[in-house]
C-alpha cells in the first residue's frame, strides 16, 4: 500500500511539472502531492519509528533514505513558499523555484528507489 501511495505521489509530481505554467492546475496538484507524502511520512514514523531508528545508529542505506526523505520534505516547504511568492508578486523568483524543483525531483526519485531496498 505504501508503494502504491508513493507511486501516486510521483504521478502527481509529474502531472504538476507538465502543468507548471498552468497555476490553477499546478498548485492544487503539487499541494496534494505534498499532503499525501507528508501523510506517508507520518504513517511510517508512527508505525515504524523511523526517527528513533536513525537516532539509534542505523547506518547505510536506511540512514541515507531518511536523510533524502528529510531533504525532500524541507524542499516541499521551500518550494511551496517560493511558489506562492512567485504566484503572488515576485515572478522573478521563478528561476530559483525551478532550480530547487530539479533538486527536489531528483531527491524524490532517489527516495522512491531506495524505499524498495529498505522495507
Amino acid at each position: 500500500m505504501l508503494i502504491v501511495l508513493s507511486t501516486l505521489v510521483l504521478v502527481l509530481i509529474f502531472l504538476g511539472v507538465i502543468n507548471a505554467r498552468k497555476t490553477r492546475i499546478h498548485i492544487p496538484i503539487m499541494t496534494t502531492a505534498f499532503l499525501v507524502d507528508l501523510a506517508l511520512v507520518l504513517y511510517i514514523e508512527l508505525n515504524r519509528g523511523a526517527i528513533e531508528q536513525a537516532v539509534d545508529g542505523v547506518g547505510g542505506l536506511l540512514l541515507f533514505h531518511i536523510l533524502v526523505s528529510t531533504l525532500v520534505l524541507v524542499l516541499y516547504i521551500v518550494l511551496i513558499a517560493l511558489g506562492l511568492r512567485v504566484y503572488r508578486d515576485k515572478p522573478h523568483l521563478i528561476v530559483w523555484h525551478r532550480r530547487l524543483a530539479y533538486v527536489f525531483i531528483v531527491g524524490r526519485l532517489v527516495n522512491y528507489v531506495t524505499s524498495f531496498y529498505i522495507v
